[in-house]
């Protein structure tokens, strides 16, 4: 073993501007104004807000708001809390099929007073599912984004009345005049780049906010103009920055992906931090690899299928260009490569400061850079008075008179047993450095150390124990440095030079440090080091499960430069408190989780438990090692836009709001008996290698029934019922007379495969695809009720499928060449762009082990398991028709808009919704979808043409795509 020799240098910090005023941040966590130790935090399941005592570890207060609270805000005197409430008054089991009743708010902010810890007042013009909300920071007013209606309101911080707002140009099916499809949507991807507006950050001089928008690899920049009092007078849209550096599409540039990279179109944007300096905004999000080739042989021991499809970065903005990955600007992307070690040299404190109160702050113990072989261990201690003595140990055990905290763990000794003095090194920092040894096998050893401060008559402090990880490799400038399931917020510190990142789906803290060539990652929390996977639901863990938002507090009360981290954690409904030394790296448990709910739940146990298994990323059945989950495609239960290339042609991440009632045949074709057997996907293709338990498959069976479906906000904002142009549209689409105007009964034949199912609980919403809830809600299929798996066979399944000619370049003749007319239209069926693969036929049996084994005999274990047979265009329909929930639409996302599947003319040739570069396709003339109909071309065909004898076909489809957006 080497021996270490002591190397003193100067602790030397990247300088950076002097940091400017406060910017202003959506949160779902805020520190009371008044008492800096109340938290105030959302129970976003349980539709409450706490109030917690952080000092004593207590619930001191519930108060009931509206349903699913997102984020909240303090009025500028502390009097008032807003809280926005993104489904307003209306259940997570209320749904278009449920139906509305007219009474519904879509949307809502709850006014708290804060003394009396009471509602005051609800505002309930905000738009629909509104997200987020923060105080600008000159005080003068607040900012609501409101998410499904695609807008941005500006309140009053005073009266909480409207000043003014913006509403993006989001709606593909409705575009306003003067507007093409190429202004809504600029990277041709289907989803309009200014949709679903979440999370913002306003800057310091509240006249500039940047605007994050879920599924679009977009950031808006919207300018605040403001008047002599500070107060906002109009709001607009100044740039959008485009994010995706990915150059492959699967339409528009469908190149097969056949190298292991971490890439892909960014997706579920939630968060963004601005940096005091005003210089640089950082993102968390999700890359999609949606070209990976599946085909491809990767080499041995790499699946095709392998976890590389999903990667979470973390995006560096440049603020002063409005730019990213433009030349010469101070942008940048982190994110952790399949082929990058997970067994780093780093430093991995443990426990926490036990008797660590010195006079002037808390005694802290890290370590900075990498401690990887032929370099530098570089110890530094913080919380040290100027007149303290600092003394460290290696090893196992302290020497008397100093008493071990109980976390030394037996590793190996290399180097001083000490004590060996630490000297100053500036800014009240104390360290040493010291060199490490060359030899390899070296690496992966683990040297234990631990520092005391010692003050004339004062108690010794000790600091937490370190763990010195040696290694080849460290965490590099640049790069994520660990895999990150989810990342979802973040943070930078008061003075600019950290980025805390918070990871919903590992359920875990990065710590960055900002330098002058990019972001490095210093710490994880918990440590990845030797990880085990704790139980769901624990709450005796430093974190609790899929931390929902945080805020950061910095301890004015330590010469440390320190902050508390208040994270809230969803599912086990507490609130962490964690501490955060910037300078040494050195995330601890200040204290063990805190209650935020007590009383009933509203979700019963095996439904929380099937959110946290949808949703973590650390469970080994789930994982690609911390890199996705569930929820890593399926966000909040919805889906993504994407296509995913497939051996037996494209596929749409299917959406699962709602579950089983309202989502159809489970992954397109019928392959699953329930949503508890989605588990076993990730065995084969995002690296998961776990087995569900029965108990566990219920779980998330249970937890897909609570997955509500989004709002929609094409209804009539006053009423809450629909327009009255989509009411007759509703006339059209099912024959009937309600509005007085279709007397001769016409229709469009949209019911016969989308029947009015409203009130209906056994049957998918607006389609004839079903599972029968029999089958959905039991697990106990053994010889109880369908032991043959009757309900899987092709002849039942294909009573709930739908042969809508959207197979991609099938080969129905089997004579190697892809069919040109399929329908006889005198059109042709092929694609508008080359494919990676065509639609085939898609065979399958039960072979994987979350699924329930279909035996050919089913009382015979050794049987054969019987194939079952899924033709190569027959389809479940993702979803509802609705707009909000949906696109782009069919399998391979080749429509970009309801409107071009009812009038796929508008696509081909409109010069406002089409002609845009979109890929086109003939294929949709004089099917069942077309409202044209076509009958010039081939008559006595169209179902819709002889059926909706419309004599304003322009007005019958404008009418019947209001009312189907409207659901």
């Amino acid at each position: 073993m080497n021996r270490c020799t002591l190397l003193l240098a100067p602790f030397a910090l990247a300088a950076f501007a002097a940091p400017g005023l406060a910017q202003s941040q959506v949160k779902a966590v805020a520190v009371d104004p008044v008492d800096s130790a109340r938290v105030w935090t959302l129970n976003r399941d349980n539709n409450s807000v706490a109030l917690v005592d952080t000092t004593s570890g207590t619930l001191l207060s519930e108060i009931t708001v509206g349903v699913w609270p997102r984020s909240l805000a303090f009025t500028p005197d502390g009097a008032h809390l807003l809280v926005v409430n993104q489904r307003g008054n209306v259940p997570i089991e209320t749904n278009f099929v449920t139906p509305f009743n007219g009474s519904e708010v879509r949307g809502s902010i709850s006014v708290i007073d804060t003394a009396t810890k009471t509602v005051v007042d609800t505002l309930v013009d905000v738009g629909t599912e509104p997200y987020g909300i923060t105080l600008a920071p000159n005080g003068k007013y607040f900012l609501v984004s409101a998410q499904r209606s695609g807008e941005m309101i500006v309140l009053d911080s005073t009266t909480f009345a409207e000043i003014t707002r913006l509403a993006y140009d989001w709606d593909l099916n409705f575009i306003a005049p003067g507007k093409t499809v190429a202004d809504l949507d600029e990277d041709l991807d289907g989803i309009p780049d200014l949709g679903t507006p979440r999370g913002f950050s306003i800057t310091a001089d509240s006249t500039q906010a940047f605007v994050t928008h879920l599924r679009s690899p977009w950031i808006s920049v919207l300018d605040i103009t403001l008047d002599g009092a500070g107060v906002p007078t109009a709001i607009a849209l100044d740039s959008k920055i485009q994010q995706d550096d990915y150059p492959f599409h699967p339409l528009n540039n469908p190149v097969p992906v056949q190298i292991i990279k971490s890439q892909g179109t960014p997706r579920f944007s939630t968060d963004v931090a601005l940096s005091p300096d005003g210089r640089l905004a950082v993102v968390p999000q999700q890359l999609a690899n949606a070209n990976h080739d599946v085909g491809h042989d990767f080499g041995p021991g790499l699946d095709g299928d392998f976890a590389n499809r999903i990667y979470p970065s973390l995006t560096i903005l440049d603020v002063q260009n409005k730019s990213f990955g433009q030349p010469g600007d101070k942008s940048g992307r982190l994110h952790h490569e399949l082929a990058d070690t997970d067994t780093p040299a780093e430093y991995v404190p443990l426990g926490v400061n036990q008797n660590g109160r010195t006079t002037t702050g808390i005694a802290t113990l890290g370590g900075v850079g990498n401690p990887v072989l032929g370099g530098t261990a570089r110890l530094r201690v913080t919380g040290a008075s100027p007149s303290a003595t600092v003394v460290a140990w290696f090893g196992d055990v302290l020497p008397a008179p100093f008493t071990a905290p109980g976390v030394m763990d037996g590793s190996q000794l290399i180097g001083f047993t000490g004590p060996i003095t630490l000297t100053g090194l500036g800014d009240g920092v104390r360290g040493g450095n010291f060199p490490i040894g060359t030899a390899p096998v070296l690496a992966g050893t683990v040297v234990n150390v631990q520092a005391a401060i010692i003050e004339p008559g004062q108690p010794i402090a000790l600091t937490n124990a370190l763990q010195v990880v040696l290694g080849t490799e460290g965490y590099e400038t640049g790069k994520m440095g660990r895999r990150a399931g989810l990342p979802s917020k973040a943070l930078f510190n008061s003075t600019g030079d950290r980025v805390l990142m918070l990871n919903r789906g590992s359920e875990d803290v990065f710590l960055f440090e900002r330098r002058a060539g990019g972001l490095r990652l210093m710490s994880v929390f918990p440590p990845r080091y030797d990880f085990e996977e704790r139980a769901g639901l624990d709450t005796t863990t430093p974190m609790g499960d899929l931390p929902l938002g945080w805020v950061m507090q910095p301890d004015a009360s330590t010469t440390n430069d320190d902050a508390l981290l208040y994270i809230q954690n969803e599912v086990t409904r507490t609130l962490s408190v964690i501490r955060v030394d910037f300078r040494t790296g050195v995330m601890t448990k200040e204290r063990s989780q805190i209650a935020t709910h007590t009383g009933p739940d509203l979700k019963t146990l095996s439904e929380r438990k099937g959110q946290e298994i949808f949703e973590d990323a650390s469970r080994p059945q789930t994982t690609g090692k911390f890199n996705n989950s569930c929820a890593s495609c399926h966000y909040e239960g919805g889906e993504d836009g994407i296509v995913w290339q497939r051996l037996d042609g494209p596929r749409s991440t299917m959406p699962v709001y709602g579950g089983p009632l309202a989502t159809g045949l489970l992954l397109w074709k019928g392959t699953r008996i329930n949503f508890g057997e989605t588990g076993p996907m990730f065995g084969g293709e995002n690296g998961g290698h776990g087995i569900f338990t029965d108990a566990e498959q219920m779980n998330l069976n249970d937890y897909h029934h609570v997955i509500p479906v989004p709002l929609n906000p094409h209804i009539d904002a006053t009423t809450g019922d629909l327009t009255a142009d989509a009411a007759i549209g509703r006339d059209l689409f099912f024959g009937s007379n309600d509005t007085g105007t279709n007397p001769l009964g016409r229709t469009a034949g949209c019911a016969t495969c989308h029947p009015d199912q409203s009130g209906a609980s056994d049957v998918r919403g607006y389609t004839a695809d079903f599972l029968n809830p029999q089958l959905t809600d039991t697990l106990d299929f053994g010889f109880v009720v369908d032991n043959n798996c009757f309900s899987l066979r092709e002849n039942i399944v294909s009573l709930n499928v739908r042969n809508i000619n959207s197979g991609v370049n099938v080969d129905e003749n089997d004579d190697m060449v892809p069919d040109n007319d399929r329908n006889l239209d005198g059109y042709s069926d092929l694609e508008g762009y080359t494919p990676l693969y065509p639609d085939t036929a898609s065979d399958f049996t039960r072979d994987d082990p979350n699924s329930y084994p279909c035996l050919e005999d089913p009382f015979d274990p050794q049987s054969p398991l019987r194939v079952f047979a899924r033709g190569d265009q027959l389809f479940s329909i993702p979803t509802k028709l609705g707009a909000s929930s949906t696109g782009p639409y069919m399998h391979d996302h080749s429509l970009i808009s309801m409107r071009h599947i009812i009038d796929p003319e508008s696509q081909m040739f409109d010069a406002q919704y089409g002609d845009a570069g979109y890929p086109t396709t003939f294929k949709w003339y004089n099917e069942f979808h077309d409202l044209r109909g076509h009958e010039d071309i081939v008559t006595n065909i169209s179902k819709v043409k002889l059926g909706l004898q419309s004599t304003d076909v322009d007005d019958d489809i404008e009418k019947i795509l209001a009312f189907i957006t409207s659901l």
